[in-house]
């Protein structure tokens, strides 16, 4: 019997509903709506120290296998080391990536103390991967890259997409906004940014630049979609990041200009045109002027997203991928 825990937010739908459907059993760690669209790290600290999960006694037997969604895996996983908790037969964790150095250090440290048989991972990208085989000493076999991907909600009418001059930036995770502020100063078009209030950056409403905190997902891919050009800064640190803004710009065909970073390689290929280097503000304002005002290096840009896009649909369906990882 698979196991899923979850939190009443986990963003992985399309895999828990193809695993429910084939008679995995659901538990929710966490029930009810929370009212921010992402968490903060101190909401999820308090998250994996609730008695909640202490409640998580009785739920699978030592011949299930547990699929545990976020960061409640990590103090599950510690129970089942004391014995509180009956070791499955296995237990697969997925959407525990990190966006610090420093606090990497930590969870690995955290990992390897706790660590028993039968401790797999899901990872969103090379990098994940490659720590926990190597800093947390996760056998190769019981650690499976998933190329994330998911019918996210709010998806733009056929008229929605267009072209209104702007340059539209977007989420929450390991972005580098100042970059981005810097580079478009200078540029001939309105810069848009849909951020959660995590971010630090002030509402805003100017002709130059607009700034929306929080927004509905529908009205975030409008924004997205009748935009000129999409810029995404990331830092260059980090493991999985943009994939959800990136699943959005594959569907509209937006052209995109990107930081390098490994996890969007894997969608895009190493040789995308858009990308550009990290912390780099000329780099980042050239290429953005050359997509605004190149007509025919934007349709460039364009066919290669569409191109991805085909590819990420060859991929199949992500629950299929994950349910043979977990009954392999």
């Amino acid at each position: 019997m698979i196991h899923i825990l979850q939190v009443a937010t986990a963003p992985y739908r399309d895999i828990t509903r193809h695993l429910a459907d084939r008679g995995a059993r659901v538990t929710v760690l966490r029930p009810g709506p929370t009212q921010a669209k992402f968490d903060s790290k101190l909401a999820i600290v308090r998250a994996m120290l609730s008695p909640r999960l202490l409640k998580a006694r009785g739920v699978w037997t030592r011949d299930d296998t547990v699929l545990a969604i976020g960061w409640q895996a990590l103090p599950l996983q510690a129970l089942i080391r004391i014995g509180y908790l009956p070791r499955p037969e296995r237990f697969v964790v997925l959407g525990c990536f990190v966006h610090s150095g420093r606090v990497r250090r930590v969870i690995n440290g955290l990992w390897r103390a706790v660590r028993g048989p039968g401790l797999g991972f899901v990872a969103f990208s090379e990098g994940e991967r490659r720590n926990l085989i190597d800093a947390c000493g996760i056998p190769p076999g019981q650690v499976h890259f998933h190329l994330w991907r998911q019918e996210l909600d709010g998806r733009a009418a056929p008229e929605q997409v267009s072209d209104d001059g702007s340059i539209f930036s977007g989420g929450f995770s390991n972005r580098d906004y100042a970059l981005l502020r810097a580079a478009a100063a200078s540029l001939p078009a309105p810069l848009v940014i849909v951020a959660s209030a995590h971010n630090g950056l002030p509402a805003v409403d100017g002709d130059t630049v607009r700034i929306h905190l929080d927004i509905p997902e529908a009205a975030f891919e409008a924004l997205l979609a009748r935009s000129r050009v999409v810029a995404m800064p990331l830092r260059s640190q980090g493991e999985a990041c943009g994939q959800s803004v990136l699943l959005r710009v594959l569907r509209n065909g937006k052209p995109l200009v990107v930081t390098r970073h490994e996890s969007l390689e894997a969608y895009l290929g190493s040789d995308y045109p858009g990308f550009v280097p990290p912390g780099d503000v000329d780099a980042m304002r050239t290429a953005l002027a050359r997509a605004l005002a190149d007509t025919p290096w934007r349709d460039h840009l364009s066919s290669c997203i569409r191109t991805a896009a085909a590819r990420l649909d060859a991929q199949g369906e992500p629950g299929a991928d994950i349910e043979r990882f977990l009954r392999a």
